[in-house]
C-alpha cells in the first residue's frame, strides 16, 4: 500500500507523519526511513534538519546560509539526502517526509523516489504542492492521496493509521 499526504505548508504534514510512526512503532510494525524537521534558533526558522527513523540521527539538510545549491534562503546540503537513502533498512514500511522542491534537487533522491513508487513496498510520504508535474503525477497514479486541512487532521490520522496497522 503507497499513501501519500500533501497539503499546504504548515498544515500538519511532519507532525502527522510523526504521530504515525510512533504509534505504528509501538504496534511492533517495522519502520525505515524520515522525515524533515525544521531548525529554529530563538524562534526564527533557520533550516531543516532530515531526521532518520528509527534511530533519529539527524543530518543537516538546509541552513540560512551562503553556498550552492539554494532554494529561496536556504543553502541545501543535496548530499545529506543521499545519506539518508543509504541508512535505509528493510521494513514494513518506508516514510519519507518529504518529496519538495529541496529534495528533488539530488538526482539520486530522484531516482530513488520514481524507484520506489514502481515497486511494490509499503509507503508512507508526504509531498509538496508545488513539485514537478513529472513527479507529482507518478505519485498520484501510484499511491493513495490525503489531502491535510487543519479541519480533518484527526480524522485523517486515524483513517490513514487504519489502514496501515494491517500490513
Amino acid at each position: 500500500m503507497k499513501i501519500a499526504i500533501t497539503g499546504k505548508p504548515g498544515t500538519g504534514k511532519t507532525t502527522l507523519i510523526k504521530r504515525i510512526y510512533r504509534e505504528l512503532s509501538a504496534k511492533g510494525i517495522k519502520i525505515s526511513g524520515f522525515y524533515t524537521e525544521e531548525v529554529r534558533e530563538n524562534r526564527t526558522r533557520t533550516g531543516f534538519d532530515i531526521v532518520m527513523l528509527p534511530s533519529e540521527k539527524r543530518l543537516i539538510f538546509a541552513r540560512k546560509k551562503e553556498g550552492a545549491p539554494r532554494i529561496g534562503k536556504y543553502r541545501v546540503f543535496v548530499e545529506n539526502i543521499e545519506k539518508a537513502i543509504e541508512f535505509l533498512q528493510p521494513a514494513s514500511i518506508l516514510i519519507i517526509d518529504e518529496i519538495g522542491k529541496m529534495e528533488l534537487l539530488n538526482p539520486s533522491f530522484r531516482e530513488f523516489i520514481i524507484k520506489s513508487l514502481k515497486e511494490e513496498k509499503n509507503i508512507l510520504l508526504t509531498y509538496g504542492m508545488g513539485i514537478e508535474r513529472k513527479i507529482k503525477e507518478l505519485i498520484e497514479r501510484t499511491c493513495r492521496v490525503f489531502i491535510l486541512t487543519p479541519e480533518n487532521r484527526e480524522k485523517l490520522a486515524f483513517n490513514i493509521l487504519k489502514n496501515l496497522e494491517y500490513l
